[in-house]
């Protein structure tokens, strides 16, 4: 009987004798008749994000939906391969099975866009409702500008004048802005790079595609305006329990997904314990006095949930409200481009008031009162440095009163 299974390769480092740990090979075993072949996925992994028992990446690590998915694909092609030669009568050997692989003359009888669905229905189960969404916005941007453009999309279209005519259509027909366009040329990006490894597109040109543009400015709430949302008073149910559940991400930097679906058996005590839905990491996080006050003040009721979450898009609008009642009226300035023409918006404050104003308010609060970078990472599980650097946006008062501090022995 013929069986494939995934393994890490077990070479030991040389210099301490010891199974290496980091970057180590995904390779299949692939046995039959007594004989074992063993071959490479051309795959990567650290040996303590791999599953020993399951023979796969573990799912709290990112990215391993498509490598598993990788993994799986070619395991069902080499059992393929062995299969039709026992059909065909053929005896199947090391070297014959290698000449099959090496020939790779199967055609992929699927389109691009079939391909694309298929690369959706694998983050369906392990990734985010927000990963799929963001997937699914980026194909049917695809399918529109195969209208647009009067092309018919396949692998082999996608050169340097599809993206110059990609980057058109945002800009002329859709009049998206920079960012805009720029998240869907990485999302595209890493569609194309899925379907490459898994030998299914074979033009490369995707790989010199990019679209810079200027990250916006932070946008989070001042400790006085905090205090704000805090004293607003209302007798309107709703809108005292948007305030409470904006609070409690304001306490504890959590994301609209994680607050909203976190529940009383996550509590710990002084610890919140929950694996992010966005990075399938765990987190515990430390509950300040007012996040418990919060916790406590609903915690006989809404079943199993923690807090009185509505949806994001109600809460958001609720917000808006109670921004305004709270008279979060400063100003500030939203700029944007497209292509280079920048689209400058003034609003008042609470026309901007969103769930994830709350995470960026933890962490530029934090950053205000001088705690310590990494320690403020740990709590908010920041994957990339750049993003995380973004916040530290420090405002005029504080810069002022810090020079001050510093200089007042000398000066």
């Amino acid at each position: 009987m013929a069986k494939a299974t995934p393994k890490l390769e077990q070479r030991k480092d040389p210099a301490t004798g010891q199974l290496k740990q980091l970057n180590i090979p995904i390779l299949i075993d692939f046995s039959f008749g007594g004989t074992r072949l063993w071959l490479q996925t051309g795959e990567n992994i650290d040996r303590k994000m791999w599953d020993e028992k399951n023979h796969r990446v573990k799912p709290n690590y990112l990215g391993s939906v498509e490598i598993n998915a990788i993994v799986a694909s070619k395991c069902d092609h080499i059992n393929k391969i062995y299969r039709d030669m026992i059909l065909a009568g053929k005896q199947p050997t090391v070297s014959s099975i290698r000449s099959a692989l090496n020939r790779n003359d199967k055609r992929d009888k699927k389109t691009l866009m079939q391909h694309y669905e298929d690369f959706i229905d694998g983050y369906r189960i392990k990734g985010s409702l927000g990963t799929v969404k963001k997937l699914k916005t980026n194909l049917e941007h695809l399918k529109s500008f195969g209208k647009y453009a009067k092309i018919s999309l396949d692998f082999d279209a996608i050169d340097n004048i599809f993206f110059n005519r990609y980057i058109e259509y945002f800009l002329i027909d859709k009049k998206h802005t920079n960012g805009t366009i720029a998240r869907n040329v990485k999302v595209l990006k890493w569609f194309l790079n899925y379907c490459s490894k898994l030998g299914y597109n074979k033009k490369f040109d995707f790989k010199s595609f990019s679209y810079k543009h200027t990250e916006p400015k932070i946008i989070a709430l001042k400790e006085d305006e905090i205090l704000k949302i805090c004293n607003f008073k209302t007798n309107n149910v709703c809108l005292a329990q948007v305030r409470d559940c904006f609070l409690f991400m304001c306490y504890t930097a959590l994301r609209y997904g994680d607050a909203k679906e976190l529940r009383k058996i996550d509590i710990d005590g002084d610890f919140i314990n929950i694996t992010s839905q966005k990075t399938k990491s765990e987190q515990r996080i430390p509950l300040i006095d007012a996040a418990k006050t919060l916790l406590k003040k609903y915690s006989e009721n809404y079943g199993t949930k923690a807090m009185p979450f509505i949806s994001n898009q109600k809460m958001n609008e609720y917000l808006k409200e109670i921004g305004k009642l709270a008279g979060l009226n400063r100003v500030v300035t939203k700029i944007k481009y497209r292509g280079n023409q920048p689209i400058e918006n003034v609003y008042e404050f609470h026309e901007v008031l969103t769930c994830h104003v709350a995470r960026r308010t933890f962490v530029s609060y934090m950053f205000f009162k001088n705690v310590d970078t990494e320690l403020i990472r740990s709590i908010t599980n920041h994957k990339s440095m750049a993003v995380f650097a973004r916040y530290n946006q420090i405002d005029e008062q504080h810069k002022a009163r810090e020079m001050k501090i510093a200089f007042k022995k000398v000066v």
